[in-house]
């Protein structure tokens, strides 16, 4: 059966209502929206970060890097306010460390010269043309980069080195992270080295009983076991965060260490961790008498 003319015209213009509403809703990003977020400029071997808030906010630092481009310190930061007028980026400095890049109480004028999803280019007062890059997938309301990085490590059990024949077996159980230096915005995770988990292994256990007994000693060992890892992380390793430490005398309880930190690693765990009062001694697990 035919439809009427008049039902068909009236679907038509419902579906051409829709449409048009629907890209009405698609408003393209305007200049003050592509500004926002996490911007970087390389100069000098020094990184400028600069973090742009649609709070009218924004908050910059300076991380410097050695001639061979990895260790990053940290030279100073400020933070203002900030506005638009036409084609002009207008930055406020309220407070700042860093006064030969932003200086306080000063106020200064870019110059737009193009601004896209990742790339700024801004025309300083003097004339210089910078690039800025963006950085950072973070949510513009964020003031601070986070470039440093923590990498797992598998749990580790090893059986202690004995100081004599009669002394009993003991097995080390650590569940640890290694925190590493500052990256640049730009620099790639280093990737751990297969021999990396084998020299820990081998290092931990030459350790004895008495290397380990308390969260003193554990401080001492793990700043050798930095040490022992560097080289095989190009030097980034920066610490060692412990999340659960054990001595025991039982395999079951290890057996019950590998099982809680593999596969239940989901799960909340009960964390033994070196900010314990020192004068306690790490929890060691008793063999059942017969």
């Amino acid at each position: 059966m035919t439809r009427p003319l008049c039902t068909i015209s009236w679907v038509f213009f419902v579906l051409f209502m829709v449409f048009s509403l629907s890209a009405c809703g698609e408003k393209e990003k305007g200049d003050e929206d592509l500004v926002l977020g996490n911007w970087t400029q390389y100069r000098n071997r020094a990184y400028i970060l600069l973090v742009i808030s649609s709070t009218g906010s924004w908050n910059s630092s300076v991380r410097i890097a050695d001639a061979t481009s990895k260790i990053v310190k940290s030279k100073g930061d400020a933070q203002g306010s900030w506005h638009m007028e036409g084609k002009q980026l207008i930055f406020t400095v309220i407070t700042s460390s860093i006064e030969e890049i932003w200086e306080k109480n000063d106020t200064s004028f870019f110059e737009i010269v193009e601004l896209g999803p990742r790339v700024m280019l801004l025309k300083e007062e003097n004339g210089r043309v910078g690039e800025w890059k963006k950085t950072s997938s973070k949510k513009p309301g964020d003031i601070e980069i986070d470039t440093a990085v923590v990498v797992p490590i598998k749990p580790l059990v090893v059986n202690l080195n004995k100081n004599s024949s009669s002394a009993p077996d003991r097995y080390l159980c650590l569940n640890m992270s290694m925190r590493l230096k500052e990256l640049m915005p730009d620099q790639v995770i280093p990737v751990m080295h297969p021999k990396a988990r084998e020299a820990a292994i081998i290092f931990l256990s030459s350790l004895v009983f008495e290397d380990v007994k308390d969260f003193d000693q554990i401080k001492i060992q793990k700043a050798k076991l930095v040490d022992v890892l560097n080289p095989y992380m190009e030097g980034f390793v920066k610490d060692i965060d412990i999340e659960h430490v054990i001595i025991s005398n039982t395999i079951d309880k290890v057996e019950e260490f590998i099982i809680e930190h593999t596969m239940s690693a989901g799960k909340a765990a009960e964390k033994e961790t070196g900010e314990k009062k020192d004068d306690k001694k790490l929890p060691e697990e008793k063999k059942p008498k017969e």
